[in-house]
This record gives structure tokens, sequence and C-alpha cells, in this order.
């Protein structure tokens, strides 16, 4: 459990994991997964195409993916259990996670195309709770969207580093994971809260309104 609570953490505050070394992929592509369920009319709480966060095994979700025909290369391991898989024709879009104890499926990373933005995701769910900053590259940062009580978090792109959060600004990832890790999350992270549509500098500058509950012993 602690290995994934990591990885969750990494999520939040890193905003994407790097696959191999060298340079980092683009945040914005076509050839992520072309997907807009999280703001679907009919989007089910923490599901992505069948698998719900907390409630499906892994092995029973790496049978719905190997299905899908949205997929391709699916890849995994079991211990821990984890997996990773491409878009269909495109690019490594997706990694999900699963407690080793229950096998259930705990969280989901999914990078989209440029089809969402910030206004939409907000009007489905809200004002975020927290948010989080992160330097993706030199011509890219992210504004994190944290949903706790919903077991989301929606990463935005608006630009480099000397860019504004707006309306329009577009989702490149988002993912779902399990509400009941959150606490532990927010333990050991630093959040700031949502101030609506603002440069990012603004929002790097923020006070903080949740900052790690310990602090790491020195070594």
């Amino acid at each position: 459990m602690r290995k994934t609570l990591v990885m969750l953490a990494a999520f939040v505050g890193l905003g994407i994991i790097l696959v191999g070394c060298g340079a980092p992929p683009p945040l914005k592509s076509d050839k992520y997964l072309n997907d807009t369920t999280l703001i679907s009319a009919d989007a089910k709480p923490a599901t992505f195409h069948d698998i719900v966060i907390g409630e499906t095994k892994f092995v029973d979700a790496m049978n719905l993916l190997k299905a899908d025909s949205a997929f391709e290369n699916v890849q995994n391991q079991d211990n821990p259990p984890a997996a990773n898989w491409s878009a269909k024709g495109g690019e490594f879009c997706c990694q999900m996670s699963a407690d080793k104890d229950s096998g259930l499926v705990n969280a989901i990373l999914v990078r989209v195309a440029p089809k969402i933005t910030a206004a939409q995701v907000i009007e489905k769910y809200g004002e975020p709770k927290f948010v989080n900053t992160a330097d993706y590259s030199d011509k890219e940062v992210v504004l994190t969207l944290i949903y706790p009580d919903l077991g989301i978090i929606a990463w935005v792109a608006p630009g480099d580093a000397n860019s504004t959060i707006e309306g329009t600004s577009p989702v490149v990832m988002y993912m779902y994971f399990d509400k009941k890790d959150w606490q532990r999350i927010q333990d050991q992270g630093t959040f700031q809260g949502w101030m609506g549509y603002k440069p990012y500098a603004a929002y790097k500058a923020a006070t903080a309104i949740v900052t790690p509950a310990v602090t790491p012993t020195p070594q």
C-alpha cells in the first residue's frame, strides 16, 4: 500500500509519470487517447471503460483492457499489480495500479488529446478543493485540479510559465483514484486553493493551504 500511495503522491506533485529516459513527451498531443468520458453526461463515478476504482479486480480489469478496441500494446506486471497501454494507433496514454493485498484497482491515469477544457470540468464537478502547480518543462506547465471527495484529479496545461489559467485551457491528463487513499496523500503534499482563472505565476506564488503533516527527517 505504501508504494501505491507514494506513486499517487508523485502523480499529484509531478503531474506526470515519465516513460524511459531523456526529454519528456509533450503534454499536448492528438495522439493521446481521444476520450471525453470525464465530462460526459452519463459519466459514472470513478469508472473508466467499465473499470470501477475500488471494485474491479485487477485480473478482470486486464481482460476489459485487452478486449477494448480503443487500446493496444497492453502490458502488465503482477507484483505490484500495474499495467500500461497505448491509444489505438497512437501514443502511450494510460497506467493502472491495484492494491497488492485486495487485488482491486486503486488508480487509473489517462493522458488525453486536448478535447476537454478546465471550464467543462468545473461546470461538471464544481470548483476543485485543492490545486497544485508543476513546471513540466521550459515550454509547458500544469495546474492540477483536485477533487478528493470524488477521487478525481485533472491536469490543465495553459502553456508556459507566463501563461494564464483560462476556461479554455485544455485538460491533458486525468486520474481516478481510491478516495480512501486521499488523506495519506494529502499528508505528504503541499496544495493551494482554487483562486479562479488567474496567471499561472499567481498560483505558483500562492500561500499553501495544506502542507505536509510530517516533515521528513534529514538524512
